[in-house]
């Protein structure tokens, strides 16, 4: 049997859809060693990693986009789809020349629809899909895209017309993370319950389980300036992040609870949050350190009081479990796929509300008894979520569909 997998979300996709796709490949190379089925990816190029090397590889090149100035993105923006295009044709034309068994897309989320998949006849070959959530089916457009009308937001618009409308009659399973993500989608969608199977994703802690120490502690310092208790959020933005809830209610346990920690924000941010910082008069307790590198993220999680992480939606939340993988005490929504995730190991708090999360900050940190039993429960809830496991289930779809 012949498994092709497309692994352009290792190399363009959103990080968390990068993980997931890279640690199922590894995964299932692992407990495929006996060579039972046939592995082939379908990868851009824009990577040399060695899964490569250990599967049947066949580059097929993605277009770079890098330009920043706006006409020229543009114009970028209109190639890449005619692009994108011309590569599903090279795609699917690789699939009918060897007669594929299965056909697995990890990720779906590109310019444009995949027009060339809606006219090829997949009955010789089963498509699986993974959809990672559509957070636009459930949530108000202002939590999804902010207050302006904006290029994601067309494109999160065709992405639900690509569900809805194109393509959910063409494939045979479609795989979600969550069952929250599975009832928002059949409801929203009409796809049929039995046609949508649920994956958890693993838990991401390659270097183990990092604990607190001096070196740690002297990296933080000499990269980041960060010689202080703090609690950590990270995130790309989004509105749905959460992200202005967060600085909210760390000022109200500044000022109401007079905690000493410093609130320290992960990953790319927008300018109005650093406004927002200086209106509540808390800059010099609000570190943004941007881009936090794979291998330096395990140190601001093992040194952390606490991660907050109170999402107005998630279909999976992979930091949650990042986190607690680590031993960092996690305060999350009650709402969605969170409490699903976390279990009893996390606070779960309301979103919408600073002093719910505020008043959750200040428990975490002011009592040590807590913050262990938190971590405790946390490395054990993470032990639950296992790459393995995820690759294992995989490959049962696989095998129901051919």
């Amino acid at each position: 049997m012949e498994i092709t997998i497309i692994t352009d979300s290792i190399e363009k996709g959103p990080t968390s859809v990068g993980k997931y796709t890279e640690n199922l490949v590894r995964k299932l190379l692992e407990i495929n060693k006996d060579k039972k089925v046939e592995i082939i990816l379908i990868y851009g190029g824009g990577k040399n990693l060695d899964i490569y090397k250990k599967a049947r590889e066949v580059m097929i090149p993605l277009f770079k986009r890098e330009h920043s100035f706006f006409p020229i993105k543009v114009l970028v923006f209109l190639i890449t789809i005619l692009w994108n295009i011309k590569r599903d044709f090279g795609i699917i034309n690789f699939i009918k020349k060897e007669n594929v068994d299965v056909l697995h897309i990890p990720h779906l989320g590109r310019p444009a629809p995949p027009i060339v998949y809606l006219v090829f006849d997949f009955d010789n070959t089963s498509l699986i899909v993974t959809n990672h959530g559509m957070a636009n089916l459930i949530l108000p457009p202002k939590l999804c895209w902010g207050k302006f009308f904006t290029v994601s937001r067309i494109i999160h618009y065709t992405e639900y017309l690509k569900w809805k409308y194109l393509f959910k009659t063409r494939f045979k399973i479609m795989i979600t993370v969550s069952h929250s993500e599975k009832k928002n989608i059949s409801k929203n969608l009409g796809i049929p319950p039995d046609k949508i199977r649920v994956i958890y994703h693993g838990a991401d802690y390659k270097n183990g389980n990092t604990k607190r120490n001096r070196e740690s502690e002297k990296i933080l310092q000499q990269n980041y300036g960060i010689n202080f208790p703090f609690v950590f959020h990270l995130s790309a933005y989004q509105p749905k992040k959460n992200v202005e809830n967060i600085i909210k209610a760390f000022a109200i346990a500044k000022n109401k609870y007079k905690i000493k920690e410093k609130l320290v924000i992960g990953g790319k941010q927008p300018n109005h949050l650093k406004r927002l910082v200086k209106d509540l008069k808390i800059e010099d307790d609000v570190i943004f350190v941007g881009f936090i590198s794979e291998e330096e993220l395990p140190l601001f999680y093992s040194a952390a009081e606490a991660f907050v992480f109170p999402s107005f939606h998630e279909s999976f939340g992979m930091p949650i479990l990042e986190a607690m993988a680590y031993g960092c005490p996690v305060i999350t929504s009650n709402i969605f796929s969170m409490p699903e995730v976390a279990g009893k190991a996390a606070i779960l708090v309301d979103p919408y509300n600073p002093e719910k999360i505020a008043n959750a900050i200040y428990k975490v940190v002011s009592d040590k008894k807590l913050r262990r039993k938190l971590a405790k429960w946390g490395i054990e809830r993470a032990k639950k979520f296992t790459w393995e496991r995820c690759a294992k289930e995989h490959l049962k779809v696989y095998l129901l569909v051919t």
